[in-house]
C-alpha cells in the first residue's frame, strides 16, 4: 500500500526536531543544518513509497540525513567561499576594528546628503535607488549623457570631499 501525502507530513512534523539535533551533531551551524534538514525532507518525499510503516520512521529518516549532510560537507568543501575559523575571527576581528571607522562615514554621507540641492539629491536618488539608466535620466532633465556624467562625477566628488572634511574634523576631537 502507498503511503500518503499526510501520513508524510504527520510523521515529518512529529520527527523534524529530531532529525535536525541529529544532523546538528553532524553539521554544527544551525543555518546549515536546516538547509541539509529540508534536502533531507525533499529525499525523503522522493523515496517515501519505499517506506516501510511497519517499522519506526526515524532510524529510516537518519540515514538519509546522514548521507545529506555527507553530501553537504562535500560541497562546502569543494568550495572556494569557506573559510578555515581563523580567518573567521581574522574576518571579525578586522570588522569591529572598522566599526567606529565606518559609523562615522555613514553619518557623515548622510549629512553631506542632506547638504545637496533637492535637484542633485533627486538625481542622485532616480539614479541609484530606482536603478533609473543614464540615458533615461539625461532625457528627463533634457541634458545629453555626456552632460549628466560630468555632473554626477561632480555631485560625487562633493559628497567625497564633504565626508572627508567631516570625518576629519571628528578625529580633531
Amino acid at each position: 500500500m502507498k503511503p500518503s501525502g499526510n501520513v508524510f507530513a504527520k510523521l515529518m512534523v512529529t520527527y523534524d526536531r529530531e532529525l535536525l539535533r541529529y544532523i546538528m551533531m553532524l553539521i554544527p551551524r544551525r543555518d546549515d543544518a536546516e538547509e541539509v534538514l529540508q534536502r533531507t525532507a525533499l529525499v525523503l518525499w522522493e523515496k517515501f513509497e519505499e517506506y516501510d510503516q511497519t517499522r519506526d520512521f526515524l532510524p529510516w529518516a537518519t540515514r538519509f540525513a546522514y548521507f545529506e549532510s555527507l553530501n553537504f560537507r562535500k560541497e562546502c568543501a569543494r568550495s572556494r567561499l569557506i573559510f578555515s575559523e581563523e580567518i573567521m575571527s581574522l574576518l571579525t576581528q578586522s570588522r569591529k576594528e572598522q566599526e567606529s571607522y565606518l559609523s562615522q562615514r555613514r553619518s557623515a554621507l548622510k549629512q553631506c546628503l542632506a547638504e545637496l540641492s533637492t535637484e542633485d539629491r533627486n538625481m542622485l536618488e532616480r539614479r541609484y535607488t530606482d536603478s533609473s539608466t543614464i540615458k533615461s535620466l539625461a532625457e528627463e532633465q533634457g541634458r545629453t549623457v555626456k552632460a549628466l556624467y560630468r555632473r554626477l562625477d561632480r555631485v560625487r566628488k562633493l559628497i567625497s570631499d564633504c565626508i572627508e572634511r567631516r570625518v576629519a574634523a571628528l578625529d580633531r576631537i
